[in-house]
């Protein structure tokens, strides 16, 4: 009897210590955040507000607002690069075309892609940057 009783404490000596709290089970995690209280609305902004939300890998996030009638001239990311309209109309313009913006829309563009962006009522977009040259 002696034996078992000094080899079960050896044994207990031997495990190491867990907490009592490491076998609950684990609170409900927090809900994550939401985009628009990451990047407030753009009333009372500038005419363009650009917040970023996060970067991931290769990958950056940003949100741009534009106030209705804001024009950006045309211009190229380096990077491939998606955009979600979340709110508003407007249009991007590639080379001699037009593309109308509505909500829920989902355009992308290549690498180097020339684009002019205008707001016809305040336009609300995330964009979703790629870089695929720095992922390779």
């Amino acid at each position: 009897m002696k034996t078992r009783l000094s080899l079960l404490l050896a044994v207990l000596a031997a495990t190491a210590f867990v907490p009592a709290a490491a076998h609950e089970p684990p609170a409900t995690p927090s809900p994550s955040p939401r985009l628009a209280d990451l990047a407030p609305p753009a009333d009372g902004a500038s005419e363009r507000k650009v917040t970023p939300i996060g970067q991931y890998g290769a990958t950056r996030v940003m949100q741009l607002q534009l106030k209705a009638g804001t024009a950006m001239p045309a211009h190229s990311a380096p990077e491939r690069v998606l955009v979600v309209v979340l709110a508003g109309r407007g249009s991007f313009g590639f080379g001699t075309g037009q593309v109308v913006l509505h909500e829920r829309q989902v355009l992308h563009m290549a690498p180097g892609e020339a684009h002019s962006v205008k707001a016809e009522t305040d336009l609300d977009l995330l964009l979703v940057r790629i870089d695929e040259a720095a992922s390779d």
